[in-house]
């Protein structure tokens, strides 16, 4: 809480931990973890939110807020999100907390599609060969305002830049595999802004309050449940993408 990132408001960046916990300091999914300078970090539960609605605030549901915070959302815009995995639909739900005349989403997975569809309805959900097309269609040629791409695909950091209209804000929430290439003669002209970095979870009271007022609500992603004896099964699960999980939350036995 002391040093230079914490007194400015950006916790995530502290230099005796941060964001490091889990990413660079191995353990955050062992039996036990200590928490360096937890006084700091810890948001409390109000008594009318379960473990359930606040189980992502920590991690993608912050992710989320984060980006459509940074993206500078206008009631006028026609946003567009690509990728609608777990971390994609977080943005969502905070995306429409700005109420921008158009929310586009853009998913490749034909079951995701569905499930945005179903949960949903006045989103607009399009495959990416179609996209570009689309989304032209909607907004007089001229692209999307808003971009937040959440996928990290071997395409989607090109389909953000082409989507966004001159002078729009496009904001790099994926993490990629492989670096990606800003091909800036390609753009001349477009005059884009790219915001971009790591997830910022200084906003967990903020978010836990929205929660608490029925606001957000992402109860609805986790798809199943298991108990900690079969927590396997689990990652078997999620890392096959198998029987249209979005989310798996895990209980003790």
């Amino acid at each position: 809480g002391e040093c230079f990132y914490c007194k400015r408001g950006y916790v995530n960046n502290c230099t005796s931990g941060g964001w490091m916990l889990g990413c660079r300091i191995d353990g955050g999914q062992a039996e036990y973890v200590r928490v360096s300078y937890a006084d700091n970090g810890l948001t409390p539960i109000p008594d009318n939110v379960s473990d359930e609605q606040a189980l992502f605030v920590g991690d993608i549901l912050a992710t989320g807020y984060w980006a459509a915070k940074i993206s500078e959302i206008f009631e006028e815009d026609t946003v567009l999100i690509i990728g609608a995995g777990p971390t994609g639909l977080c943005t969502l739900e905070c995306v429409q907390l700005y109420q921008p005349h158009n929310i586009v989403v853009c998913e490749s997975d034909k079951s995701r599609r569905h499930f945005v569809r179903q949960h949903y309805p006045n989103v607009k959900v399009i495959e990416p060969t179609k996209c570009f097309d689309f989304l032209k269609s909607i907004t007089d040629s001229r692209g999307a305002d808003r971009v937040i791409e959440v996928a990290g695909g071997e395409d989607t950091f090109e389909l953000a830049w082409r989507c966004a209209r001159p002078n729009a804000i496009v904001t790099i929430v994926a993490l990629y595999e492989n670096e990606q290439i800003l091909p800036l003669p390609w753009m001349y002209g477009k005059n884009l802004t790219f915001k971009t970095g790591g997830v910022d979870a200084c906003d967990c009271d903020k978010i836990m309050q929205l929660i608490s007022e029925g606001r957000i609500d992402t109860t609805h992603l986790i798809t199943h449940r298991y108990p900690l004896s079969r927590i396997q099964e689990a990652y078997d699960l999620f890392a096959n993408r198998t029987d249209n999980v979005i989310k798996t939350a895990i209980y003790p036995d």
